[in-house]
């Protein structure tokens, strides 16, 4: 049995299911499902974090999503004015998933590693 695996490069908010049961709970709704749905959702990877913020290294647990940046960069242009602003649109796009004290300078990550699968 062969194994395909792809390296893969993400930022936005790493988060768990965890972090996403309290809406699931009162939305009725599946936590896996809800990180499948609104970002990129990775098992069986081996990756490590870095938050953009604080410099922070940790390892990717075994399952998490990385809720994306809406804005790419372009050869002559940034994505954003600055950290701040990206975490702004985050928070915008993201916060009524999370926890009230969820910690997005933390979280607010460059993902790097590999999936296998």
């Amino acid at each position: 049995m062969s194994m395909k695996s792809h390296a893969i490069v993400n930022f936005g908010l790493y988060v768990t299911s965890e972090d996403l049961l309290g809406y699931a709970e009162r939305m009725n709704e599946d936590a896996d499902d809800l990180m499948f749905e609104l970002g990129h959702y990775h098992s069986d990877a081996d990756c490590e974090c870095t938050s953009l913020i604080t410099g922070d290294t940790f390892y990717a647990g075994e399952s998490f999503t990385i809720f994306p940046l809406e804005n790419r960069p372009t050869l002559f242009t940034q994505a954003y004015e600055n950290k701040e602003a990206a975490l702004v649109e985050l928070k915008e796009n993201f916060s009524k998933y999370l926890p009230a004290d969820f910690n997005y300078e933390e979280m607010f990550v460059k993902c790097a590693g590999t999936v296998f699968g």
